[in-house]
C-alpha cells in the first residue's frame, strides 16, 4: 500500500463512488442470499426461493426489472465515498505513525504495521460509515425480497432510515450489527492490506513501496487481496446480515446469531452467498487499490 497520498480522504472518496456504481448489483445478490437463511420465519412463510446468484439475479430483474439490482444503492453511494476515504486516511494515519515510531524498517515490521493499521482502519470504517448505511440498506434489500413484507416499497433511502428509527430506534436500527460488522471491518482489512503491501513489495521495480503500481499490476493484486479477504471473512459478513435484516430483533448479539444459524442450516449457512461476494470484492478491491494508486497522484498534483 502506498504511503505518499497527500489527500487520501478526497482520493478515496472518488474511488469509493466510482468502485460501488460498478459493482452494487454482486452486492444486492449476494445480501439476497445470506439473508436466506434457515432461521429465517419470512424466508420460511415465502413463495420463492432463490437456488443461486444466477437464478436470483434473473429473478429480481423479471419481476422488478434491472433497477430491481439496484435497491438500496442510495445507502451504498452517500457512503462509499466516506467509506473509503475513511479506509483509506485512517490506513495512511496509522501508517505515518508507525514510520515516525520507527516501526516499518524492515518487511517484517512493515507487514507486522500493515496488520495492525488494517485492522484499526477496518473497525474506524465499521463504526463510523459502514454499520449505518448497511444498516438501512439491508433492511430495504431484505424488504424487496420474496420474503419481504413492501413497507418500503416506494421509499427512498432517507425515507426508509427515517421509518427505522422510528421502529427500533438509534442503536437497534441505525446501529444495529455494530459488533459484526466492526469484526468483520476489522478482519477484512487487516487482510487486505498487508496481502496488497506484500505483493506490491514483490511486483514493484526496485522494491521502492513509495511509487504507485502501474494499473496493469496493481489491480489484479488489489483483486487478490480482495479475495483471499472475502473467503476468509465471509461467517462475519453472513452473521452481519442478518442482524441488519428484518428479523434483527431476533439476535442478542453476533454469537447468538452465528448459533442460531449454525443450529438451523449448518455451519455452510455462514457461507450463503459466497460467490456473489468473491465476485464483488475482488472487483471492488482490485478497482479500490488500482484506483487509488493512479487517482493519488492525479489529485495531489491538483490540490497542490
Amino acid at each position: 500500500m502506498s504511503t505518499s497520498s497527500q489527500h487520501p480522504v478526497i482520493s478515496g472518496a472518488l474511488v469509493g463512488v466510482m468502485e460501488i456504481t460498478c459493482t452494487y448489483p454482486m452486492e444486492f445478490v449476494k445480501r439476497q442470499l445470506q439473508l436466506q437463511q434457515q432461521a429465517s420465519t419470512l424466508t420460511q412463510s415465502a413463495g420463492v426461493q432463490f437456488r443461486g446468484p444466477l437464478h436470483c439475479a434473473a429473478e429480481t430483474v423479471r419481476t422488478r426489472g434491472v433497477i430491481g439490482l439496484y435497491r438500496g444503492f442510495e445507502g451504498f453511494v452517500i457512503f462509499a465515498g466516506p467509506r473509503s476515504a475513511t479506509r483509506f486516511a485512517a490506513f495512511e494515519f496509522f501508517t505515518k505513525t508507525a514510520q515516525r515510531l520507527d516501526l516499518r524498517k524492515t518487511p517484517q515490521q512493515r507487514a507486522t504495521s500493515d496488520f495492525f493499521c488494517g485492522l484499526g482502519a477496518g473497525a474506524i470504517e465499521a463504526i463510523l460509515c459502514q454499520t449505518p448505511s448497511q444498516a438501512i440498506t439491508t433492511k430495504m434489500m431484505h424488504d424487496a425480497s420474496p420474503s419481504g413484507r413492501g413497507q418500503y416499497r416506494g421509499m427512498n433511502f432517507f425515507g426508509v432510515a427515517a421509518a427505522v428509527y422510528r421502529e427500533y430506534g438509534f442503536v437497534n436500527g441505525i446501529y444495529t450489527g455494530l459488533s459484526a460488522a466492526v469484526l468483520k471491518g476489522a478482519a477484512t482489512n487487516c487482510i487486505r492490506f498487508p496481502v496488497f503491501g506484500a505483493l506490491k513489495g514483490l511486483l514493484q521495480e526496485g522494491g521502492d513501496r513509495s511509487k504507485p503500481l502501474p494499473p496493469t499490476l496493481a489491480v489484479p493484486a488489489g483483486a487478490i487481496a480482495g479475495a483471499i479477504s472475502a473467503v476468509a471473512t465471509q461467517p462475519f459478513d453472513t452473521i452481519m446480515a442478518c442482524m441488519q435484516g428484518l428479523e434483527s430483533a431476533k439476535y442478542r448479539n453476533a454469537l447468538h446469531c452465528a448459533r442460531e444459524l449454525i443450529a438451523a442450516g449448518g455451519v455452510r449457512t455462514l457461507y450463503n452467498g459466497l460467490t456473489p461476494r468473491i465476485a464483488r470484492v475482488t472487483c471492488e478491491v482490485g478497482l479500490l487499490f488500482g484506483l487509488f494508486e493512479q487517482v493519488s497522484p492525479f489529485v495531489d498534483r491538483l490540490l497542490a
